[in-house]
C-alpha cells in the first residue's frame, strides 16, 4: 500500500484539541448548572435533547481538526506515475565505513577504504561542475556532505574515512543508499544517481528494498566492489575478534539482478530510461568508464532535457481536508434541527465539496504558484521542476493558458542562469496568441540576450516589438535606446578603423613622393654641376 507521512511533527496538533474539549465540557456543564436551577425541567427531554446536540457538535467538530490536522500532516498512501522532465545529473556518493572495509587486500596493498577514497577521487576530478553529496554507512546511513557544487568538500571527508566516524554497529548498505535519496531535493530537475562503494558485507539485508526503492524513484544506482574474493582476517569493532571478509561480488549482482527485475516486473512500477542498479568491480579493466557511463544515460544523448516517470505517493490532503469541511458543517446540523438549517449546511458542504476536490485547473496553478515562490526564492532548480511539471499537467489536460505560463517561467528560470540557448528555446515555442504580458517579456527577454550576445541590431528590433505590445514600458524604451547607441558606436569604430587605414595609405603615398622629389632635386643639382663644370672647363681650354 505504500503508506507514509511527509510531516509527523503535525500530528501533535492533535493533543492540543484536548484542553479546548475540557474548557467547552466544563463552560457547557456550567451553563447547563445555571439553567437548571431557573427550570424545573431538568429532567425533562428538551434538556436530554439540548445535551446531545451539544455532545455531538463537539464531537464533530472534534473530528473535523482531526482531518485538517491529517492533512497537514501530509498522508500518503497507494503510488502513480509521474512525469518528471530531467536535465544534467546529481550524484551521492556512499561509502561503506563498516570495519570490512579495513581489510587491507586492494593494489598497492591499500585497505578497501583507502582504495574507495582514491577511485572516489578520480570519479571528482571527471565530474566538475556536477552537484554532488556525500554520505557514509555503517549500521546507519548519515549525510555528511549535502548536495553542493564544491567538491573540496568531499575532498576532505575522503582524508578522514574511518569506522570510527560513527558508532552504530553493523553494516547498513540500504540505510546509506535511502540517505542519499534524502541528500537529493524533492522535485529534482536533475536526474539522480548513487554510487555505492562497498564490499557488499551488511548485517541487516537491506540492500535489495533500498535497491528498489530508489528505482522507483528514478534514481540510477552503482555498486563499485573493492577487495579480493579471497576471503581475509580482520579484527572486529572490539579490536578483539578476528572474523573473516571478502567481496561479495556473486551475492551483489544477485541483489542487483532482483531489484532490476522488480522494476520491471508487475508492481506498479514504471521503468524509466537509464535508471538501473548494477554492479561494478573495482579492479576490472575499465571499470570508472562504466560508472561514469551512468551520468549521461539519464540524460539526453546530447545532453538535452529528457522525460522520465518517477513512481510517486498519492497526497491524500485534499480527501482530510474535504471530510474536515463537511464533519465541520454537520456540527452545524448537529446543533439546530430546522429545516432551513440543515438546508444551509447542505448548501455549505457541498459548495466546500466541489472547491476542495482541486480540478486539474487548480493543481496546475498551484504548481506555477510553487513554481514563482521557488524562483523568488533564487531556488532555481526547485522552479524548473515545478514549471516542467506543471507544462506536462497542461498538455494532458489540453489547457494552453497554463501552458504558455509555464513555458514562459522556464524560460526565465534559464536566464537567470545563463543558460541562454536553453531560455531561447522555450520562448520560440511559446504561442503568437499568448496574453500580451507573456508576448511582452518574451520579446524583452529576446532583447537581453542579443544584447548578451553582442547583436545590437536584433536587440533593437526585438526592444520595438515589446513596445509595440507595451508602449509604457520605460526598460524596454531604455533598452532600445542603449541598442541603438551601441549600434551606432559600433558603426562608428567601423568607420574609424577605415578612415586610419586610408590615412596610412595616403601617410605612405606622400613619403615616396617626398622620397622622389628628394631623389630628383638631387639629380638635377648634380647635372647642373656637371654642366657648370662643362662650361668652366670649356672657357679653361678655350
Amino acid at each position: 500500500m505504500n503508506f507514509g507521512i511527509e510531516r509527523p511533527w503535525a500530528l501533535y496538533g492533535i493533543p492540543v484539541m484536548i484542553p479546548a474539549i475540557i474548557y467547552s465540557a466544563i463552560i457547557y456543564k456550567k451553563t447547563f448548572m445555571a439553567l437548571s436551577k431557573s427550570s424545573k425541567k431538568r429532567h425533562s427531554l428538551e434538556f436530554k435533547n439540548i445535551r446531545r446536540r451539544i455532545l455531538a457538535r463537539l464531537l464533530l467538530r472534534a473530528a473535523a481538526w482531526c482531518m485538517l490536522v491529517f492533512a497537514l500532516a501530509g498522508f500518503s498512501w497507494e503510488t502513480v506515475s509521474a512525469p518528471a522532465q530531467k536535465n544534467g545529473n546529481a550524484v551521492a556518493y556512499v561509502f561503506d565505513v563498516s570495519y570490512s572495509m579495513t581489510a587491507r587486500d586492494c593494489p598497492n596493498k591499500l585497505t578497501r577504504m583507502e582504495a574507495a577514497a582514491a577511485y572516489a577521487s578520480e570519479l571528482l576530478d571527471r565530474t566538475q561542475g556536477i552537484p554532488s553529496s556525500a554520505i557514509i554507512a555503517k549500521g546507519s546511513g548519515v549525510i555528511a556532505v549535502p548536495l553542493t557544487e564544491d567538491s573540496e568538500a568531499i575532498r576532505s571527508l575522503l582524508r578522514s574515512l574511518s569506522p570510527k566516524m560513527m558508532s552504530a554497529a553493523g553494516s547498513s548498505l540500504g540505510d546509506g543508499i535511502n540517505a542519499a535519496l534524502k541528500s537529493f531535493p524533492k522535485n529534482i530537475s536533475k536526474a539522480p544517481v548513487i554510487w555505492l562503494f562497498t564490499d557488499g558485507e551488511e548485517t541487516d539485508n537491506a540492500l535489495q528494498n533500498a535497491l528498489a526503492s530508489a528505482l522507483r524513484k528514478g534514481a540510477s544506482v552503482v555498486i563499485i566492489g573493492f577487495g579480493e574474493e579471497r576471503e581475509a582476517e580482520i579484527y572486529a569493532g572490539d579490536g578483539k575478534t578476528l572474523v573473516k571478509t571478502a567481496l561479495r561480488s556473486d551475492k551483489i549482482k544477485e541483489t542487483v539482478r532482483e531489484a532490476n527485475a522488480k522494476n520491471l516486473g508487475g508492481q506498479g512500477f514504471r521503468f524509466i530510461k537509464g535508471a538501473e542498479a548494477k554492479f561494478v568491480d573495482a579492479t576490472e579493466i575499465g571499470s570508472a568508464k562504466k560508472v561514469l557511463s551512468s551520468i549521461s544515460s539519464l540524460s539526453g544523448d546530447d545532453g538535452e532535457a529528457t522525460l522520465a516517470y518517477e513512481v510517486q505517493s498519492v497526497d491524500r490532503h485534499k480527501l482530510f481536508i474535504t471530510l474536515g469541511i463537511i464533519l465541520f458543517m454537520l456540527s452545524f446540523i448537529a446543533n439546530e434541527f430546522t429545516l432551513r438549517g440543515v438546508k444551509e449546511a447542505l448548501a455549505i458542504s457541498l459548495v466546500a465539496l466541489c472547491f476542495s476536490s482541486c480540478s486539474g485547473e487548480f493543481e496546475e496553478s498551484k504548481k506555477i504558484l510553487g513554481a514563482v515562490w521557488n524562483w523568488n526564492q533564487k531556488n532555481y532548480t526547485e522552479a524548473i521542476a515545478d514549471f516542467t511539471q506543471s507544462l506536462t499537467m497542461a498538455e494532458e489536460n489540453g489547457d494552453e493558458t497554463i501552458k504558455q505560463y509555464a513555458l514562459y517561467g522556464l524560460s526565465v528560470t534559464y536566464l537567470m542562469q545563463n543558460e541562454n540557448k536553453a531560455a531561447m528555446e522555450k520562448i520560440n515555442s511559446l504561442s503568437g496568441n499568448a496574453p500580451d504580458k507573456i508576448r511582452f517579456a518574451s520579446f524583452y527577454n529576446s532583447g537581453i540576450i542579443a544584447q548578451r550576445e553582442g547583436d545590437y541590431q536584433k536587440a533593437a528590433e526585438l526592444f520595438k516589438n515589446a513596445l509595440l505590445v507595451d508602449p509604457t514600458n520605460v526598460r524596454a524604451k531604455v533598452n532600445l535606446e542603449l541598442s541603438r547607441n551601441q549600434q551606432v558606436q559600433r558603426a562608428h569604430e567601423t568607420e574609424r578603423q577605415m578612415i586610419g587605414a586610408d590615412e596610412i595609405s595616403q601617410e605612405e603615398s606622400d613619403l615616396q613622393k617626398s622620397v622622389f622629389n628628394r631623389i630628383r632635386e638631387k639629380d638635377q643639382q648634380q647635372w647642373k654641376n656637371v654642366q657648370q663644370e662643362q662650361k668652366n672647363s670649356s672657357a679653361l681650354d678655350y
